[in-house]
């Protein structure tokens, strides 16, 4: 069976990210929809281990628009939802993807639907949101998945894949560990969990899991404590220059097992060490390397050019001190996952890139064309895929 995986507001990064965990080349997409036939599909594992997907489910068929009409379309959704009885009352969403030309034609599907199900003596009851689609929160909220019926359907052109989904991004999840650990530093800039997460994922290759997993520029610990979610077996190993940092970890720590969200082998070790020293501190090599590093002095929104040519400056020389030290610290074939930082004020746009630095310590550079961030965001996340050869 075909599967459907529904990705967020950065699909490129979540296309990614499936596929290193996956091990394998999605060639099926329409738009944020990617398509996968893999056997041993596991979608509850899979929606807990992908930050990027918000949705994922089944392929129930595909169909030619040319060639059918929407009542028919709406005929055929209705056959699924008999074949599948959860209750005297149909409740239903249904998210339409694809171009605004493309969807189009599907636009009064969701009425059509309903009336079909009506002719058929069902009570129906149709949800949607403002724009038409239904969020995953909504899609929980409602229980859709079990008691009732979401579906998504990716058009290109006049080709359609309807699929239903099964399970859903636990947003709570997600926000609680964002916002409700103890330790948060807004000054200092704080890492997303989910893009903490992912990062992880882009590390992950060849079907093979880190035993061993490294943030030298830890902060808070968002890296560690995503990893120790994942890896509760992993070493893991943290540090940063600053030691009100490393004591915000250890109580995020803290936090993170009273809350019952890990049950670690063995608590992460955690350092106090600039980068260079760590060939020094750590006496061991790891599988995978994770952090986001240095992301330069905070932007207001009105800094001139030169300003940001320093910005830069700074970050490229973090790096060009920390990768050497770093590719001694990471096995033949592991992967550093970080971030090379784009500053963005007006129409100025400054891209920091360590990439001849990252050769000349003995790395491959696999990625650097995926990034992070809002439109209006003035520092934007170039997250960089390198391995060491």
């Amino acid at each position: 069976m075909k599967h459907f995986l529904l990705a967020g507001i950065h699909p490129e990064l979540t296309l990614a990210e499936a596929e290193a965990v996956l091990s394998i080349k999605i060639e099926q997409r329409m738009g944020p929809m990617l398509f996968v036939d893999q056997a041993g599909f596991d979608g509850a594992a899979l929606q807990e281990r992908l930050a990027g997907v918000v949705k994922l489910g089944d392929v129930l068929f595909e169909a030619d628009l040319k060639d059918l009409e929407l009542k028919a379309l709406a005929e055929q959704l209705a056959d699924q939802i008999d074949v599948r009885p959860r209750g005297e009352r149909v409740l239903f969403g249904l998210t339409v993807i694809g171009s605004s030309n493309d969807i189009a034609p599907l636009k009064k599907l969701p009425i059509e639907l309903k009336r079909t199900l009506q002719d058929r003596d069902r009570s129906v009851r149709w949800v949607t949101g403002d724009r038409g689609e239904i969020s995953p929160a909504a899609v929980a909220k409602l229980k859709l998945t079990t008691e009732g019926y979401d579906f998504v359907i990716g058009v290109s052109g006049k080709k359609a894949v309807i699929g239903l989904t099964t399970h859903v991004q636990n947003a709570d999840a997600w926000s609680l560990r964002d916002y409700g650990r103890p330790f948060r530093d807004a000054k200092t800039g704080m890492l997303p969990p989910k893009l903490a997460r992912l990062m992880i994922n882009l590390a992950t290759h060849d079907g093979q899991e880190p035993t061993s997993l490294l943030d030298p520029f830890c902060g808070g610990g968002t890296v560690l404590m995503e990893a120790a979610m994942l890896f509760p077996d992993a070493v893991l190993v943290g540090s940063d220059i600053d030691p009100i940092q490393v004591g915000g970890s250890k109580q995020n720590f803290v936090w993170l097992n009273q809350e019952g969200l890990v049950a670690l082998s063995s608590e992460p070790k955690l350092i106090v060490a600039p980068v260079q020293n760590l060939g020094r501190e750590i006496q061991q090599t790891f599988d995978a390397i994770v952090t986001e590093g240095y992301l330069g002095e905070p932007l207001r929104g009105h800094e001139p050019r030169p300003f940001l040519m320093k910005n830069q400056e700074n970050v490229e020389g973090v790096w060009e001190d920390a990768l050497p030290v770093l590719a001694n610290l990471l096995n033949k074939g592991g992967r550093l996952v970080c971030v090379w930082p784009e500053f963005v004020v007006g129409k100025e746009v400054v891209s920091t890139d360590a990439s001849a630095a990252a050769k000349r310590a003995g790395f491959r550079v696999l990625r650097s064309d995926l990034k992070y961030g809002r439109a209006d965001q003035r520092v934007v996340r170039r997250v960089i895929v390198l391995e060491k050869a």
